[in-house]
């Protein structure tokens, strides 16, 4: 079930460790299905300032009021809106539909939990790294228990290859097994390049279902066990778990359409008239 959040100091909070943990923003505008992604980038001020500036506020337009030959207009301080920074968004035709949006609907992962919260487009801001986007500050969030994040199974005939990059050593090419936002499975014969758990690894995923868009960035090995070789069971591979350290906004949402794109295939018409179901794996 999910739980409110409510009030400024739990709501700082909440985003202050969103943007510590620079997690993937969910964003959807109102009326829309499309899904956009996107990363938290700053926040205003703490929301104990903001108090006190406020209580400065009230005290100084009650000064005027008793005293408005001293206290002028110009001598009473203004409130300030609170507001959030993000990225500009992937795919990129999403930057100029918010500025038209009359809801913007934001949602990310923390822990075990998904936080979900509705905010409103004010601008955008220029920074030094480009331009940003700022919104409203959320009213408070919606807390709900994290789906458990799965890795779905790459069907051999989509051939989708990682080519590992270790450190110091020459690369090499192997097959990807199941994929998600937080990492991926490969498998290949005894790699010239020895790979231990917790080593930092560079991956470029490439295939034809990517349509040219590769994805590029870096990971950790978690797990090594061995696999029996899908063509010839005498043939024992290497496999390989890998967690990436963190995706760009744009290679996520290339994972999100991938898994989407296999996911339509595994569930696509059986030769009995069903559908298949192919395994997801747990990450």
């Amino acid at each position: 079930m999910d739980k409110n959040v409510p009030g400024k100091l739990s709501t700082f909070d909440t985003l202050q460790r969103a943007v510590r943990e620079s997690v993937l923003l969910e964003v959807r505008l109102d009326g829309e299905e499309k899904h956009y992604g996107a990363r938290l980038l700053s926040l205003s001020e703490d929301p104990s300032h903001f108090k006190k500036k406020t209580a400065d506020l009230v005290l100084a337009q009650f000064a005027a009021k008793i005293q408005p030959a001293v206290a002028t207009a110009d001598a009473v301080p203004q409130a300030e809106e609170q507001w959030i920074l993000i990225t500009p968004l992937e795919p990129p035709d999403g930057n100029m539909r918010i500025r038209k949006a009359a809801k913007v609907l934001l949602g990310f992962c923390l822990g075990l939990e998904y936080f979900r919260t509705v905010v409103t487009f004010r601008k955008v801001q220029r920074i030094e790294t480009g331009q940003a986007i700022e919104l409203s500050w959320p009213p408070g969030f919606q807390v709900a228990t994290k789906r458990l994040q799965q890795r779905v199974e790459i069907p051999n005939e989509m051939l989708l290859e990682v080519q590992v990059h270790k450190r110091g050593a020459e690369p090499f090419s192997a097959q990807v097994v199941d994929i998600s936002q937080g990492g991926l499975s490969f498998t290949c014969n005894i790699p010239p390049v020895a790979l231990e758990s917790g080593d930092r690894i560079g991956v470029s995923i490439r295939g034809e279902i990517l349509m040219g868009t590769p994805i590029n960035t870096y990971g950790t090995v978690t797990t090594i066990t061995k696999a029996r070789d899908s063509k010839d069971v005498q043939v024992s591979r290497q496999l390989y778990g890998v967690r990436f350290v963190m995706l760009s906004v744009a290679d996520a949402m290339t994972v999100d359409r991938l898994v989407e794109a296999v996911e339509s295939v595994a569930q696509g018409p059986s030769p009995g008239g069903g559908k298949h179901t192919r395994k997801r794996v747990g990450v």
